[in-house]
């Protein structure tokens, strides 16, 4: 960016300039003054800056840098205060000072070093006047002229991090706006397989049931039961693809904003659908369910397909017995208990119950199948609503896992 750019973009044309001269009560006096402690420091001033280069280099902030100028840089910042005792304060001088502040802002100085490289300029300056009638006098002007400098410096600085700021805004909301892309499209694609993959699985089930029930003419007891093979087999494929649409679909989507709601109805509807899953298979789902039932902090949508996955593993996992339900309130908690009496889970597994993929049984013959995402989705899903879910207990009894969301109304 040109000097002139720089003057017009931080609205330092010729009347912003007047006003800070003005502001900082600037005149030809101080010109004048600033004029006469540049002579009387003379070839002094060579000395002068080469004590403030050594302090400088012994800044933690600045010793690389200024090692890596070497003597350049003394040259420079001589030219540097010879132009400040000149007083000719005009757009040339602004656009040098910009510029030197904008370097300074890009290899990372900040305000704090700012303040404390022109204070101790102007303290060399002051012991090396000391004595002198008119130091009082030139020291005033000097003040004046390196807080103009500090403006200009802090100007810089804050220009170049409000554009980093602003380009680091657009690179993040490009970012998010991929992300959210890639995320629909992802959800699109699995949407789509699911529907491609549902529709010819829908087709052999129902075809294996008119074969079953005689409708292509007799059926021997040993094809009966390879038919109800095939059914078992196609309904796990389908809640396999429930589940990886449910993960896609969260992924994509998210959870809405946390609302106090009422339970009850998820509650009854998720309880409904184990209710038939159970019966299917022999065992009881009974329900410990309070009236009213207390509300909770969360999101409907993501409490269901929680809740969901709790009571589908309980009953896939569970042969015999049967399965409970119980909600009760805890302070300012509300918990949500699902218990079952199942096997357990074995010690060597307990740490990762609830790591995507991960399943007890890996072996070709394991009797429940699935991909092991349903814990792992539901404790997303929770944690993403300030709740907690927990295996709290396990064993050859059965296992116990409690699902916690915030109350929404005062014990």
């Amino acid at each position: 960016m040109s000097g002139r750019r720089w003057v017009r973009e931080l609205g330092l044309d010729a009347e912003a300039r007047a006003s800070r001269l003005g502001f900082l009560e600037l005149g030809d006096d101080d010109r004048l003054a600033l004029g006469e402690l540049g002579g009387a420091i003379g070839d002094g001033l060579g000395e002068l800056v080469a004590r403030w280069h050594d302090y400088l280099l012994g800044r933690s902030e600045t010793r690389d840098l200024m090692a890596r100028a070497g003597d350049h840089l003394g040259k420079v910042q001589v030219r540097y205060f010879r132009s400040l005792f000149a007083g000719r304060f005009d757009e040339a001088y602004f656009e040098s000072r910009l510029r030197i502040g904008f370097v300074h802002a890009e290899v990372g100085l900040a305000p704090p070093w700012y303040l404390g490289a022109y204070r101790k300029f102007v303290d060399l300056v002051r012991d090396r006047v000391a004595g002198s009638p008119e130091a009082g006098r030139w020291l005033r002007a000097l003040d004046k002229a390196v807080s103009l400098d500090l403006q200009l410096a802090l100007d810089a600085y804050f220009f170049v991090r409000t554009r980093q700021l602003r380009d680091a805004r657009r690179s993040l909301a490009l970012q998010l706006e991929r992300a959210e892309a890639a995320a629909r499209a992802k959800e699109a694609f699995l949407s789509k397989i699911s529907h491609e993959l549902r529709t010819p699985l829908h087709a052999i089930l129902g075809f294996s049931d008119l074969v079953a029930d005689g409708i292509e003419g007799p059926v021997t007891d040993a094809q009966r039961a390879s038919l109800a093979k095939v059914r078992a087999h196609g309904e796990r494929l389908i809640r396999m693809i429930d589940q990886l649409l449910d993960a896609a679909r969260m992924a994509a989507a998210g959870l809405a904003a946390p609302v106090a709601f009422d339970p009850g109805p998820v509650l009854a509807a998720v309880a409904e659908r184990a209710r038939a899953a159970a019966a299917a298979k022999g065992l009881e789902l009974r329900c410990r369910v309070p009236e009213p039932v207390p509300r909770v902090v969360g999101d409907p949508d993501g409490f269901a397909v929680a809740l969901g996955h709790l009571l589908e593993n309980a009953v896939r996992f569970t042969r015999d017995g049967r399965v409970d339900l119980a909600v009760e309130r805890l302070g300012d908690r509300v918990r949500f208990r699902v218990a079952d009496t199942g096997p357990g889970v074995a010690p060597a597994h307990r740490r990762h119950i609830f790591d995507a993929f991960h399943q007890e049984d890996v072996g070709d013959t394991r009797t429940v199948s699935g991909l092991g995402m349903g814990l792992t989705l539901a404790r997303q899903v929770v944690d993403r609503m300030g709740g907690a879910l927990e295996l709290a207990d396990t064993g050859p009894g059965g296992s116990v896992f409690c699902l916690e969301l915030p109350a929404a109304d005062p014990a």
